[in-house]
């Protein structure tokens, strides 16, 4: 039986005729950062969006382990995959954009508050414990990722940059054990890049939590993966270290462009 967090084995999504993902396998170790990379329309998201049930592919299977056994992702609705503890953010946003940075990220929060409606209604104890402790535990957060000075500056009113930041925050508002990142450096500079490489790599070793990540930014990828898998058309191409990814020689041909890896998106 394997021992790998999260197993995608032989996922194939087709919309229409067109076969966007395609006979794709591959395991993703428990506490590490993973990878996953191609060229555009390579089917990166569409595989994302298969594992946290946005999508339902004609074929394959997608389990996740923890502590309790294995999950099949594929039996289970949306809205059942985050109380597993799986978090995602999305290349394009989806935050709140009318509402301050701490309120989006106390939303999140408010998921796992275990007092009952008559509770918040009236104000009861219990609740107005729970909420201070989830005031508190989001504005930890927000200082974590450099967010503090923003937290009552309204989404909408902040650099992309700055917001895709934001959704790193909320995704770990759950404190989640399996983090799926859809280019969470978009839109940033390389100073920021650099600063989100070092935030994401001290995430994982204090938490625990394991990272899949799409991402376009290669030094950003090469710096931080334990391991990367490359897709290529909609189909797996390759898989290894870094440092193997990073020679060999079909990546090179279908994704690195002869080496220029910061060129090609």
């Amino acid at each position: 039986m394997s021992t790998a967090q999260l197993s995608v084995q032989g996922l194939r999504m087709a919309f229409g005729g067109i076969v966007a993902v395609d006979d794709v396998s591959f395991e993703v170790q428990p506490n590490t950062v993973h990878a996953l990379i191609g060229p555009n329309g390579a089917g990166k998201t569409t595989v994302l969006n298969c594992i946290s049930r946005f999508y339902n592919p004609q074929q394959g299977r997608v389990m996740f382990r923890d502590e309790a056994g294995e999950h099949d992702l594929l039996s289970r609705k949306s809205h059942r995959i985050a109380p597993l503890g799986i978090a995602r953010t999305f290349q394009n946003l989806e935050l709140f954009g009318e509402l301050t940075v701490f309120d989006n990220v106390l939303i999140a929060r408010s998921i796992g508050m275990r007092a009952t409606l008559v509770e918040a209604l009236l104000r009861l104890p219990r609740q107005r414990h729970e909420e201070r402790s989830e005031r508190e535990r989001t504005m930890a957060i927000l200082d974590e990722l450099g967010l503090a000075a923003q937290a009552q500056v309204q989404i909408r009113d902040l650099p992309y940059g700055t917001q895709k930041l934001v959704e790193l925050a909320r995704a770990m508002a759950l404190q989640p054990r399996l983090m799926l990142l859809d280019e969470p450096a978009a839109g940033m500079n390389n100073r920021e890049i650099e600063a989100l490489g070092r935030t994401l790599k001290d995430l994982q070793a204090r938490t625990g939590a394991t990272l899949l990540l799409i991402e376009h930014s290669m030094p950003l990828v090469m710096s931080i993966s334990d391991r990367i898998t490359v897709m290529h058309n909609g189909r797996f191409l390759a898989e290894g270290t870094p440092r193997e990814i990073e020679r060999h020689p079909a990546v090179v041909e279908a994704y690195l462009g002869g080496g220029k890896s910061g060129k090609r998106r």
